[in-house]
């Protein structure tokens, strides 16, 4: 299974967008839209974060397809707050971005993906192999989200307070409150000095699966998707 997840700061991005769409509570929002992406030291592996489960893409039987449904079925009395909003947008972001690669991207074979396509329509022989094909669709989205933010203002959650009342909402209560201290604390440090900045040999890469044009549009039709799905939970 390749799960195909878009970085921190394209989260962030979209998430930064949705906010200017809808009035919610910035750190609540940020913060929910980073929960899925559990720590090492989270009470919830990544893989149940996700909801990922018995659901398969239908272009890619090999596949998990994210649970929205039962999600919103776990979350339904709560999914007016912001934070639950945000792990809602965490997880429509990743099936919408699956959705598209599995279909423009992936080549398979008996339901397993064993090539990818570059831009040049040349296909690189994966045979399967997780790390490798993750390697590639991550190389791009990442190298992406980081020069999104060469040219506007990164915003982070920032008041813990708010988000440590928050956390009590969620299933199992997988997050404690010194889990919060620290992913705020990482998110002002380290995520900015190694995930979001560009780095020296960054500069001058060419993407290898997207065109620049490719990933601006896919992310302005994610915003428009996670627009209206949110929409339909406040109305």
């Amino acid at each position: 299974m390749v799960m195909v997840m878009p970085s921190w700061t394209i989260h962030i991005k979209i998430g930064k967008e949705i906010l200017k769409k809808i009035d919610m509570d910035k750190d609540l929002f940020l913060f929910g839209s980073l929960i899925p992406d559990t720590d090492y030291d989270w009470k919830l592996k990544r893989f149940s974060a996700h909801y990922y489960g018995k659901l398969k893409f239908p272009i890619c039987p090999y596949e998990n397809m994210i649970d929205l449904q039962t999600f919103k079925k776990d979350y339904e009395e709560v999914l007016n707050n912001d934070m639950i909003r945000g792990y809602y947008t965490h997880l429509l972001i990743d099936n919408f971005y699956n959705e598209y690669i599995y279909k423009n991207k992936w080549v398979q074979k008996n339901n397993v993906v064993v090539g990818i396509k570059t831009i040049k329509g040349e296909i690189i022989d994966v045979e399967d192999n997780y790390k490798l094909s993750s390697y590639y669709k991550h190389k791009d989205l990442e190298l992406y989200g980081k020069r999104i933010f060469l040219k506007e203002d990164l915003v982070l959650p920032d008041d813990t307070s708010k988000i440590k009342k928050s956390i009590k909402l969620l299933k199992d209560n997988f997050i404690k409150e010194e889990n919060v201290d620290k992913r705020i604390k990482y998110l002002h440090s380290d995520f900015i000095d190694n995930f979001v900045k560009v780095k020296e040999e960054e500069k001058d890469l060419d993407y290898l699966l997207f065109t620049k044009e490719e990933l601006d549009n896919l992310m302005n039709k994610c915003i428009e998707y996670v627009y209206k799905e949110l929409l339909s939970l406040i109305k």
